[in-house]
């Protein structure tokens, strides 16, 4: 059996689930395990296999008190999948508290452990894990450096089946099921948790511009923007479960700088501005955004300096030489994450 463990937030989880998919078009029985308290959980209707969700609670930016019960919550959760596991068995991880302790149970086992870091720079699990696996998948070039180097293999993150059936779109489809007019289109999304700095900075973008535009505000502030939008040329979602259509209808991106984001935009050639997540665990964001700009395929503005008029400057840039930026930002994406991933799990998986 091949356990696959991810969550916590859309950037751990979806990854996995996209490998769960390519796990099931090659007949590998393979299991989820994640937590109770992510957005896994909430997400199960997506999940194609049969998931445990553990009780298990993030440690980082938590008060003392949380800290010790996030520790209590890791090892305990670890001690009740050590039975499940067997040293003929396989685990990968897609970091983050939630697989930590599938992590922690295939280390004790014995279980052949193999890592994916998402980010450039990596998560704490990954890192205290990283000395026990296989090998370790990344997706980032700047993250290479913090693995053991004959540990790592570059594979890009997996994507879902759903988001590459959405390439099949041409641009004038995809705006046509959105009722959307064949106008330049901004995208405005903060990630799977939403941004409240993004939507308050897009409801002015749009207010001052006119531009037509799909702005995703997250759960927690649908209720206060969608009314606000009414006479405006925007369409307002608090989430959505088919990016494909949105990133196809769109022509450039405001957004966050989770890997999972920067990969999907990649695969569509959507060229974005990005305002990294000011308090992600050891800046990540800002890096996983910079080694897009490097590659000339966006923009990076901390979030302090993202006032009004900068903002409107920078998007205009990537608006006037779009198809430069869309060019470079495509060459990020890789097309067969999955299979190289495949490939270095399959010496362990004899009997598939």
């Amino acid at each position: 059996m091949l356990y696959v463990a991810g969550g916590g937030t859309g950037g751990h989880f979806f990854p996995a689930l996209a490998l769960i998919e390519c796990l099931l078009e090659r007949e590998i029985p393979c299991k989820f395990i994640g937590a109770e308290r992510g957005i896994e959980r909430k997400l199960s209707h997506l999940l194609p296999v049969e998931g445990k969700f553990l009780k298990v609670y993030p440690f980082f930016g938590r008060s003392p008190v949380e800290k010790l019960r996030s520790l209590y919550s890791i090892f305990s959760s670890s001690l009740s999948l050590l039975p499940k596991l067997g040293r003929k068995d396989v685990s990968i991880i897609f970091g983050g508290y939630a697989s930590l302790p599938l992590g922690l149970a295939s280390v004790l086992r014995g279980t052949p452990l193999f890592l994916h870091e998402q980010n450039s720079v990596p998560s704490t699990t990954n890192q205290l894990l990283s000395r026990f696996a296989k090998r370790v998948f990344v997706s980032f070039e700047y993250s290479k450096k913090f693995f053991p180097k004959e540990k790592v293999v570059k594979t890009g993150l997996p994507v879902r089946r759903a988001l590459i059936d959405g390439l099949k779109l041409s641009k004038e489809q995809a705006r046509a099921l959105l009722n959307l007019s064949d106008k330049p289109t901004l995208l405005v999304m903060g990630g799977s948790q939403g941004a409240v700095f993004l939507n308050n900075l897009a409801f002015e973008i749009f207010k001052r511009t006119g531009f037509q535009g799909v702005h995703i505000t997250g759960e927690r502030d649908y209720e206060r923007f969608k009314d606000a939008y009414k006479n405006m040329p925007v369409l307002v979602l608090p989430f959505t479960e088919n990016m494909g259509l949105i990133y196809r209808a769109c022509d450039l991106a405001l957004s966050r700088a989770g890997a999972s984001t920067i990969t999907e935009l990649s695969l569509y050639g959507v060229p974005a501005l990005f305002v990294p997540f000011p308090y992600a665990i050891r800046d990540h964001q800002y890096y996983n955004a910079k080694e897009i700009e490097e590659l000339g395929g966006g923009l990076v503005i901390r979030q302090e300096e993202a006032e009004l008029n900068t903002v409107l400057k920078l998007l205009e840039k990537i608006l006037s030489n779009r198809e430069e930026f869309s060019e470079a930002i495509a060459r990020f994406a890789d097309r067969n994450p999955c299979e190289k991933i495949l490939n270095s799990l399959q010496e362990f998986l004899p009997r598939y």
